[in-house]
């Protein structure tokens, strides 16, 4: 498996970073995901089906997500498709949130995949994350500021 992690401090409360994390519904507004089919919406677990773009491939998976900890800790796997697993750790910090995003992720196949994972998915996967956590943080923060101008 290939481990990829960052961390970014958010000017939002934890609650609100996890509210915002925990609805299906927000993850294409920073990650290249679409077609969003809710399975299962509940306060502990959510199933969903979607489509992912990554290393320049569509792919279809089934992700489910729990929260272990509320406004603390998500974790989230692919029941279905690609193998992925992650943590979304929220850290309250004096201006914020502390967010600590890491993926885990074995590409499909096999030996092939291996190779061609070093050669280019890891680096378009570390791209795509880095971007991803960027644009949260610029949504998240511009709702901030949206709500106290309006």
């Amino acid at each position: 498996m290939t481990r990829i992690e960052d961390s970014m401090d958010i000017k939002l409360a934890p609650e609100k970073v996890s509210g915002y994390l925990w609805d299906a519904n927000n993850l294409p507004n920073y990650l290249p995901i679409s077609d969003i089919e809710m399975l299962e919406d509940g306060k502990k677990v959510v199933r969903f089906r979607h489509k992912i773009r990554a290393a320049g491939r569509t792919m279809k998976v089934v992700c489910e997500m729990r929260q272990s900890e509320a406004n603390r800790r998500i974790s989230f796997k692919t029941v279905e498709g690609m193998r992925i697993e992650g943590t979304w750790l929220l850290e309250p910090t004096k201006k914020g949130t502390k967010l600590t995003a890491a993926i885990e992720y074995t590409p499909p196949g096999w030996i092939l995949g291996l190779i061609l994972d070093k050669l280019k998915i890891e680096k378009e996967m570390r791209r795509m994350y880095t971007e991803s956590l960027q644009k949260l943080k610029k949504t998240l923060e511009w709702k901030i500021t949206r709500s106290i101008k309006g």
